[in-house]
């Protein structure tokens, strides 16, 4: 009878050993979200824990963070049970406008999800935006006029008025000026024009100040490239 529960006492023990395992558990979920936020709150910063759920020592072998998002390294890589790591992370806003969702990619030994998925997301507001974020010419032409344009929309409950529009090439001209209004919650098709007289890139910003304490100013930067106009053989 002895033997028989030394047998079973061993066969217990090594299930039980066979059993143990490190669990990974990212402290809020697999999704962290600052909501919404303005881009003068760039860098976004968080701290978050990875937890070791299980009952073996979690080895975090690495954190590899998405395009645009920055990870401090854990002050800790091996984690014992019931213990945690934190992990640091920081995401530049800066050049967002709106709904932004970036990922960090946990890899440890826990062998149900050796590779964990963080997505961090925020919704970025400004009191005026532009679609494009940018000013970009796709031909242009020696001698020929070019345009391009981009929609500014006035994301604030009150109508702000432009008082200066200006842009660091001179050539530039444009279909809004100071005076114009931009109405609330609607969009404003801002049109760029230029006639160039010689070939080489184009590199440029356009600046425009307003009535807004919220947005006293705003910047869309611009560029192109610009060649001869094309010869036909008659």
């Amino acid at each position: 009878m002895n033997r028989i529960y030394s047998v079973l006492a061993i066969f217990i023990i090594a299930m039980s050993s066979l059993l143990a395992a490190p669990k990974l558990e990212i402290e809020g979920g697999t999704t962290y979200d600052w909501g919404r936020v303005k881009p003068e709150d760039s860098p976004l910063k968080a701290k978050i824990k990875l937890w070791n759920r299980g009952d073996e020592v979690l080895h975090i072998k690495n954190v590899k963070p998405g395009c645009g998002c920055t990870t401090a390294p854990l002050d800790t890589n091996m984690i014992d049970p019931g213990k945690y790591a934190t992990l640091e992370v920081s995401l530049n806003i800066s050049s967002y406008n709106g709904p932004v969702t970036k990922s960090i990619s946990v890899f440890s030994n826990d062998s149900s999800k050796d590779h964990a998925v963080l997505l961090i997301k925020a919704d970025v507001t400004r009191p005026i935006a532009s679609f494009p974020t940018y000013l970009a010419f796709s031909k242009l032409f020696v001698g020929e006029e070019g345009n391009t344009k981009v929609v500014l929309t006035n994301n604030t409950d009150k109508p702000i008025t432009i008082t200066n529009i200006t842009s660091s090439d001179t050539r530039l001209k444009f279909n809004l000026k100071a005076g114009d209004v931009l109405p609330p919650k609607q969009p404003v098709s801002l049109d760029a024009n230029i006639k160039p007289d010689k070939t080489g890139r184009l590199d440029f910003n356009v600046k425009i100040e307003t009535d807004s304490d919220e947005a006293k100013t705003l910047e869309v930067r611009g560029w192109g490239n610009i060649v001869e106009m094309p010869t036909t053989n008659k």
